[in-house]
């Protein structure tokens, strides 16, 4: 892996840690909006055994998918709560526009030309050898 798909993979999970927390929190209040309107329909509506078990078990789901997401999001809020200070964001920022730095340098180095800094390079581009003196 080189420097710049490196760099490149740190700011992605950076921003999952950040769309994951987003949308599992979103998911959690569409899931409880539905467990909301289970048990409106639970206490309106007269019903037999196979609609219990059906309503139960929709309950069941909703639950175990609920739960899922908030242990997600147990885990990932320290990361998601760190990112959203203003020292991250900063640091995010940064390292983005070094990355841009370093992408600008990759595309640079199959054009750069050697300038020889010794005289015994410098003419005709042969070795010379350093007269003693």
């Amino acid at each position: 892996m080189t420097p710049i798909e490196t760099g490149e993979s740190i700011l992605r999970y950076i921003d999952h840690i950040s769309e994951a927390y987003s949308a599992n929190y979103d998911r959690i209040g569409e899931l409880d909006r539905q467990l909301c309107d289970l048990n409106h329909i639970i206490e309106f509506t007269p019903m037999d055994i196979q609609k219990g078990y059906k309503y139960a078990k929709q309950i069941q789901d909703i639950r175990r998918e609920r739960r899922a997401l908030k242990d997600g999001n147990e885990m990932l809020k320290p990361m998601y709560e760190f990112l959203q200070q203003g020292a991250s964001k900063a640091f995010i920022n940064g390292f983005a526009n070094a990355l841009n730095r370093a992408k600008q340098r990759e595309r640079a180095l199959p054009a750069r030309i050697y300038t020889p800094r010794s005289q015994a390079f410098q003419e005709g581009g042969e070795v010379k050898a350093c007269e003693n003196q």
